[in-house]
């Protein structure tokens, strides 16, 4: 595994992982909020069993993982700008993001459009105007979150027997190890909870949903069955501003798809891989 750093727009510093440093890609993965790119793991993994030379890499969004926190607010324009600044003059067969991840993704396409030949979109969270910074309950419940625990086995039995209980184990593994970092002797989360929180405060406030028709590239649309965001009728508005764009339904999963089906999210992205 190929660890690195590049920097991010206005040089803030973004923590990568991967098979390949190259500036052409086959695959580029970007993580949804609160979380971090080790998490793509299970995915790329069947994926470089078919195909063994895929060069892929994944970023940590500011804020997260090991990449530099910036400054707030934390507008969602400055995560598209970070994949384009991330990629550089490359380029990538297919980008991959999920939640603010997929938001991230669709906006660099549209402001750099070539960037990717396709894309496959896990419930992004893009939605139409009015657009503007919203002070909603994810906001508060991310300031409430418990952000320090004094070992790693307290910190994954807290997230095995609640929110993550449906998760893959070693999905769960992972992010106890790269998500957290030791402090004081324990184990405290590296997306500071203000930063996930003001994360979800700029969730609405992007015009992405306006450029999404001017997408040229492929597009897959990935849900989850029992998500509830998005839901219907917001999925198949979403699906239709796009040009060229497939909905998939993932079974058995909610709005956490790629942690709680990594094999069923490395068989989509497999099968957009094969049609590019």
């Amino acid at each position: 595994m190929l660890t690195s750093t590049r920097s991010g727009f206005h040089g803030v510093e973004i923590a990568l992982e991967g098979s390949s440093s190259d500036p052409d890609l086959d695959l580029f993965l970007v993580h949804a909020t609160g979380f971090c790119k080790e998490l793509w793991r299970p995915v790329a993994r069947p994926l470089l069993r078919e195909h063994a030379s895929l060069a892929w890499l994944a970023m940590d969004q500011r804020g997260h993982g090991a990449s530099g926190q910036g400054e707030p607010p934390y507008e969602w324009d400055l995560l598209g700008r970070d994949v384009l600044a991330v990629i550089g003059d490359g380029r990538a067969r297919l980008g991959v993001g999920h939640s603010s991840g997929g938001a991230a993704i669709a906006r660099a396409e549209i402001l750099r459009p070539g960037t990717f030949d396709g894309l496959v979109l896990i419930e992004p969270i893009i939605f139409p105007p009015p657009f503007g910074r919203r002070d909603i309950p994810l906001a508060t419940g991310a300031e409430r979150r418990r952000a320090n625990f004094p070992d790693r086995t307290t910190a994954r039995q807290r997230f095995a027997d609640g929110p993550f209980a449906t998760w893959e184990p070693e999905v769960l593994d992972l992010y106890i190890d790269h998500a957290f970092t030791d402090d004081r002797g324990g184990r405290s989360l590296r997306c500071n909870p203000q930063v996930e929180a003001d994360f979800y405060r700029e969730g609405a406030n992007h015009d992405t949903w306006d450029g999404l028709s001017d997408i040229d590239a492929a597009v897959i649309l990935v849900v989850g069955e029992y998500s509830d965001s998005p839901t219907e009728p917001f999925v198949g508005l979403l699906r239709d501003r796009f040009r060229h764009a497939d909905l998939v339904i993932v079974p058995g999963v909610g709005h956490l798809a790629p942690m709680e089906a990594p094999e069923s999210i490395a068989t989509i992205i497999g099968g957009a891989l094969r049609d590019q």
